[in-house]
């Protein structure tokens, strides 16, 4: 099945003008300026990231009272520690020193209660470009703005953050599946178009490979869960408080992003999609496999790859009219392609009873079929023209 609902917005553009935000999750250092030209390896910006205090049960281990701690304390509130620093010594009967398990800064703003609070230094992050354009735009200490000419693909669902990477055809038909056994060390650092569906065994070679992407037409929830390391569906319960990606029981970070252009399942690549990226085989690439199926931040997984500078003139604003190219999401028919002839006005019964406003759409194959409007997304916008 697909997972999106359909925005009305083409799903594939062969030249379009793109303009994505690099932002930094807390206020920093932005290292470029507006007009520079930036690389997929450029450093946009960076920030320190602040790590999460450690709550130690000092007094219980001293075997003292908690009233007693704030007097042992040899260090002050905010002092730099090293693992090993003495931090608490205690002077009535035997003398028992605490030293600091970890490096950090301390806290004291539960001694009254017993514990002592340890700050992990910070962690340095760095956003990058991760495709080739120019800046922009810049929001001091915050984000910058770059916009590039570039084909576009979205997808339906995906996992993982922005990567950038040659992209690789690694089938020859978009119904084709990629397995273990085809893929070697020539494909690390790459990004691979991977046809129809691909196992949990095929993840976790790509990760061992370096694998920094994969494009696939649709997998099956049960070679996700078992890639992720889900026991069962209730893995899925993502608003759960103690829900985590990846999993304590993954023992693996997620080193890839994961794009699926159809949905769960088995499906075949739309032929078109794989045709536009096949096209461009051999290209760097970005790809984000960041998704929101809800609320103000609706965000679909997406494939840019940037293109030679052109004029890429206004496209306008996509809408279902007859002659629009569509790709039918219902679950019976998802994933064929075809072309609206009429959209009749008026509301027309379903099958389940319910009355809604359909499109006569005729397939690849010649034949006619009605399909709710909320069942259909534009395959392709018209490329915009190049000028000389």
């Amino acid at each position: 099945m697909a997972i999106i609902p359909p925005t009305y917005q083409a799903t594939l553009r062969p030249l379009t003008l793109i303009t994505r935000r690099r932002e930094l999750p807390f206020a920093g250092e932005i290292l470029v300026r507006a007009g520079q030209r930036v690389e997929p390896e450029d450093v946009i910006g960076r920030t320190l990231i602040p790590a999460r205090g450690q709550r130690f049960r000092v007094a219980r281990a001293l075997g003292i009272d908690p009233a007693e701690l704030g007097r042992s304390l040899v260090l002050a509130d905010g002092s730099e520690l090293q693992v090993g620093d003495v931090v608490v010594e205690t002077r009535r009967g035997r003398p028992r020193v605490w030293r600091a398990p970890i490096a950090g800064t301390l806290s004291t703003v539960e001694v009254d209660r017993g514990y002592l609070v340890i700050f992990p230094p910070p962690e340095l992050l760095e956003v990058r470009a991760h495709f080739k354009g120019f800046v922009v735009s810049v929001e001091p200490y915050r984000a910058a703005v770059i916009q590039t000419p570039a084909a576009l693909v979205q997808g339906v669902f995906g996992l993982g953050g922005v990567r950038h990477g040659v992209m690789r055809v690694a089938v020859t038909d978009p119904a084709d599946e990629l397995t273990p056994e085809t893929m070697d060390e020539r494909l690390a650092f790459c990004i691979l178009i991977a046809g129809a569906g691909v196992s949990a065994e095929v993840l976790a070679r790509a990760v061992e490979l370096q694998v920094r992407g994969i494009i696939v037409g649709s997998i099956a929830e049960e070679a996700l869960r078992s890639f992720l390391g889900y026991g069962d569906v209730s893995g899925w319960q993502v608003g759960a408080v103690d829900w985590a990606f990846p999993p304590d029981g993954a023992q693996r970070s997620f080193p890839l992003t994961l794009i699926v252009t159809e949905g769960f399942g088995h499906h075949p690549m739309c032929r078109r999609t794989f045709e536009l990226l096949a096209s461009h085989d051999g290209a760097e690439v970005a790809v984000d496999g960041r998704t929101c199926l809800h609320g103000p931040g609706l965000q679909r997984p997406e494939v840019v790859i940037p293109l030679p500078r052109a004029n890429v003139v206004s496209e306008p604003e996509e809408s279902l009219l007859p002659g629009t190219e569509v790709r039918l999401l219902s679950h019976t028919m998802l994933g064929r392609v075809g072309k609206i002839v009429d959209l009749p006005r008026a509301a027309r019964p379903l099958l389940c009873g319910a009355r809604a406003r359909v499109a006569e759409v005729e397939l690849e194959d010649g034949s006619l079929v009605e399909v709710p409007v909320e069942n259909l997304e534009i395959l392709e916008a018209g490329g915009p023209e190049e000028t000389n």
